[in-house]
């Protein structure tokens, strides 16, 4: 990330929903034309369905006597956003030719997020992916008739919290009851939340169906007392029991994403866009990797092409610093899940400055960049598309990503809005003016300030009240001249202690500030209805917002939008915020400092018409514009943004078992080429514990005793270590220092190929790695006969990437212009070597030495690597001939005193097998991947017979 300072939405972003949706269009038209396929389907995949299901008959259930209850349920933790009537009402059936058994009504809260995802239908057909939720039976009345169920209302969503014995196991939903609802999903229209027009695409809902113990494991369990706090910079014990583990009902969690991701991976088709959100669900990225990696082994998913399906990952809630996230004992898991995206989305930047630095220093990972070439300069029609700081989008666009691998997640944000139009037609409801005017007729001649906010510890309630109260101490004028409305309703999980704390203070506030005539707090707790709600909004003269931490805060946006119409009122937002740096022009305060929030409600209260309107203005035109539409069609825009000719269109396949087996067993000679580390074993942050394991020594001794075959280590190991680890092998050839030294299968002497080149270079190089050296704790210099390589993986990370960043370009640009030499950026290393010496010279003199080879099998996994594989592009695309080979530089430089001739190759296209290690979107010039180096050792240990003995594999696909 080029700076710290970067806007809170991205340029281009903050545009019309027409030219967002214009600039998708010109996307999809590019890659199509690209030859990228396009399913036209975006399949969302959330939490729960924005549907609750009620089981009203079951030929199951008939005669079953008050079943046991499921565990208690919890409700949603996103703040509600009280955009529809309670209670709510039921979906109309589009007249279905069957009896429904089911009953669907909307699921309120994430109305954000639900309104963004329903916009899209305007231009795609989509899927929305979620768990059911707990099912529902309908209470009937004595005379059996059904009569309104007996649960409580839950004020954060809105709907009926069912009581526990309106809730039916999952252990008694029928096959048939399951099979019946995805029916009747079919059959039903949203007509509250869309209206159909003649170009609306179709939302189809899916069901994911788990058991109790392992829904309210992963929801109750580890998602709402592990993960929550977690992102609000509180630990688990913070908000469970003393004898809270960070670790409890994790299993819970791995077994849901894997039923959400299984679920998903069997109504996916190539071309779709998949759309995760939020955190109940950062394992699904990877885990449907993992099952697209085994749809490839079976001839399925990436060897399609352009087939691959583009993973978002939407992220709602905040993201911690990399010194909190790290305190999570299954830190690794969690990010290396979320990885498993082509794109993680978060809400402002800086939450994506703590993730990636999260992923360098917890993971070790590095990051990258990659340049996005846009539509075509002219293909809008009213010229460029939009201005960026620096240029038009007509112009390249750089992405910042994590390297995995070899698969780049990028990542970036895009802030989530509101439906500014519907919020706006909600304010003039019918039954919003008689409420406005009865509040104003209660606290005549009074200044009215207003706050809404879950009780929950992170929504800084009681010290919102502390602030109030030295509002009141520093500013007496405003004693008896202004009331604090604070509204709250029940958080995530009941919390007494909080409670009697806010309930305390507020009888604190009013005891020394009120008396019998006027009360200064007022505090319901309790759920508002819309036409309440908006009236509220609309009556205050000061929105007071303040939470110690929060994600998105729709409640400040919809304060921003019932003004538009009264006061226009000011806000004191919390810097906290993921809405703060998106509304700049409220009063942004530090919530710990009471005197701060103190002096910004009074300067809220005092400020002229003028300053009121200006500000207003300003934040109207923010919220009317980045709205949960515009949002929702830019995370499209960015997720198309990552197509391109190298990344989907171009996926390596996984390398073919048994034509592998069959290609070795027909072979008459055989020669095998893999690079050590990274391909034999795995990268280690010590390199000279990168020992070979038992397996990889039993498949280099298979393979070697073999006479038919002829194998080689081509590695950027000096010759001492290669010998230490591997000399004992017999018949094993090796190749050190990226090809400047090898030694043949049937020699114990090394040639020198840089005998005869100008090495005076190396102290030239040496004293500037020994100046950053000095610089940078906990690197060192590695000499080589050949090269010299600057190590930082004992760094800080960001610090030691930072570091290698500079030298790099104090390389190229004093010392490579003026030497043969090379700089070449490896995993957590810098390598300057000569320009002659390389894998790929190496690869060719053994070649060279044997033509008549039939099967080649060549592995690496780094850039070094690619030499390699560009060795070994022997034909001519769809070539079935033979090849012949010129005498190669390692040849005639190491023996010039006779002559050498051309030679034909005996290998066949089809028996060439170069193979990287990593992700199969890693750009590469092999002809197959596999992901792990166990995965290679595996395939080799294969071919002789063998099955490995060490761990299972584990794949990162």
């Amino acid at each position: 990330m080029d700076t710290f300072a970067e806007p809170y939405t991205r340029a281009g972003d903050d545009i019309s929903l027409s030219a967002v949706r214009e600039h998708v269009r010109l996307l999809e038209e590019r890659h199509k034309a690209n030859g990228v396929h396009l399913s036209g389907r975006i399949i969302h995949v959330s939490h729960y369905l924005p549907l609750i299901c009620t089981l009203t008959s079951s030929p199951t259930r008939d005669g079953v006597l008050s079943p046991p209850p499921t565990p208690p349920h919890v409700t949603s933790d996103v703040p509600p956003s009280p955009t529809d009537d309670l209670p709510p009402s039921p979906i109309v059936p589009s007249s279905p030719p069957h009896t429904p058994r089911w009953k669907l009504s909307p699921r309120y809260g994430h109305s954000a997020m639900t309104s963004g995802i329903r916009s899209l239908s305007e231009t795609h057909e989509q899927l929305i992916v979620g768990w059911t939720g707990d099912i529902l039976s309908p209470v009937l009345a004595p005379d059996g008739a059904e009569s309104s169920p007996d649960g409580d209302v839950n004020p954060s969503t809105g709907e009926r919290v069912p009581a526990p014995r309106d809730r039916i196991p999952s252990t008694r939903i029928s096959l048939e009851d399951k099979a019946a609802l995805e029916v009747d999903l079919s059959h039903y229209v949203d007509k509250n939340n869309l209206i159909p027009t003649a170009g609306t695409k179709p939302i189809t809902y899916l069901p994911v169906w788990m058991e109790d113990n392992v829904a309210h494991g992963h929801y109750d369990g580890y998602c709402k007392q592990t993960l929550w706090p977690l992102f609000h910079y509180l630990l688990w014990q913070d908000v469970a029991t003393e004898h809270a583990s960070a670790d409890a009902n994790y299993e819970y969690y791995e077994q849901a994403n894997q039923a959400f991701a299984t679920r998903l991976a069997s109504v996916l088709q190539p071309g779709d866009l998949v759309w995760v959100h939020d955190y109940h669900l950062l394992l699904v990225p990877r885990m449907l990797r993992n099952a697209l990696h085994a749809g490839a082994v079976n001839g399925m998913g990436s060897e399609n092409g352009g087939g691959d399906v583009i993973i978002g990952l939407f992220m709602h809630t905040p993201f911690p610093s990399s010194e909190v996230f790290r305190c999570l004992p299954r830190r690794k898991e969690i990010l290396d899940g979320m990885l498993g995206a082509n794109l993680v989305c978060f809400q402002t930047y800086s939450y994506t400055r703590h993730f990636t630095s999260t992923c360098v220093r917890v993971c070790g990972y590095e990051t990258t960049s990659r340049v996005i070439q846009p539509p075509s300069a002219n293909a809008s029609r009213s010229g460029s598309l939009v201005r960026t700081k620096s240029r038009t989008l007509a112009g390249a666009e750089k992405f910042v990503g994590i390297d995995v691998q070899g698969h780049v997640a990028t990542v970036t944000h895009c802030p989530v809005g509101v439906d500014a139009e519907r919020v706006a037609r909600d304010t003039l409801r019918p039954g919003i003016e008689p409420k406005l005017e009865a509040l104003r007729t209660l606290y005549p001649d009074k200044k009215i300030i207003v706050g809404r906010d879950k009780l929950d510890v992170v929504k800084g309630v009681l010290q919102k009240l502390r602030a109030f109260e030295k509002l009141l101490h520093d500013y007496p004028e405003w004693q008896r001249k202004v009331v604090l409305i604070q509204v709250t309703s029940p958080a995530l999980t009941d919390s007494p202690k909080l409670e009697r704390q806010v309930s305390e203070l507020v009888a604190h506030i009013n005891g020394e500030y009120g008396s019998l005539d006027f009360i200064p707090v007022h505090h319901y707790h309790q759920t508002l209805r819309k036409d309440e709600f908006y009236a509220l909004l609309s009556a205050a003269d000061l929105g007071v917002i303040t939470p110690l931490r929060d994600g998105m805060n729709t409640t400040s946006m919809e304060f921003v939008i019932a003004q538009e119409r009264t006061k226009h009122s000011p806000l004191v937002l919390s810097e906290f915020m993921g809405i703060s740096q998106h509304m700049s022009d409220a009063l942004q305060v530090n919530p710990w400092d009471l005197g701060d929030v103190a002096a910004a409600m009074n300067r809220g209260l005092l400020m002229s018409p003028q300053e009121k309107t200006a500000r207003h203005a300003a934040l109207h035109k923010v919220v009317t514009t980045h709205t949960s539409h515009t949002w929702a069609a830019v995370l499209v825009k960015m997720l198309l943004s990552q197509i391109n000719a190298q990344n989907t269109a171009r996926q390596t396949p996984y390398i073919p078992r048994e034509k592998l087996r069959d290609v070795y067993e027909k072979a008459g000679k055989r020669l095998f080429l893999f690079d050590y580390d990274g391909t034999l074993t795995p990268i280690v942050r010590t390199p000279s514990m990168a020992l070979p394991s038992a397996d990889a020594l039993n498949a280099l001794t298979k393979l070697t005793s073999d006479p038919s075959n002829i194998v080689y280590i081509v590695s950027g190991r000096d010759q001492a270590f290669l010998e230490e680890h591997l000399g004992h092998l017999p018949r094993l050839g090796m190749s050190a220092e990226h090809g400047g030294f090898i030694r043949s299968p049937d020699s114990a002497v090394w040639k020198d190929f840089t005998a005869n080149l100008d090495m005076g270079w190396m102290e030239e190089v040496a004293e500037i790695f020994r100046y950053y050296t000095e610089r940078t704790t906990g690197s060192h210099i590695e000499m080589k006969k050949s090269s010299i390589t600057w190590h930082y993986r004992s760094t800080d990370p960001e610090w030691g990437q930072f570091q290698c960043r500079q030298c790099q370009d104090l390389l190229e640009n004093n010392l490579v212009s003026k030497r043969p030499i090379e700089v070449l950026v490896g995993k957590k290393n810098l390598e300057v070597r000569p320009i002659a010496v390389n894998k790929g010279e190496i690869v060719k003199r053994i070649l060279y030495q044997n033509p008549d080879a039939e099967f080649i099998f060549c592995a690496g996994d780094d850039k070094t690597d690619e030499d390699m594989f560009r060795a070994l592009l022997l034909f001519p695309p769809s070539s079935t001939g033979k090849a012949t080979m010129e005498p190669p530089l390692s040849v005639t430089l190491v023996d010039n005193s006779k002559e050498y001739s051309d030679v034909e190759l005996a290998v066949s296209p089809d028996g060439v097998f170069t193979t990287a290690v990593g992700h199969s979107s890693k750009r590469t010039l092999a002809s197959w991947h596999v992901t792990t180096p166990e995965e290679v050792v595996e395939h080799m240990l294969y071919l002789v017979g063998e099955v490995p003995q060490g761990e299972e594999l584990k794949g990162y696909l």
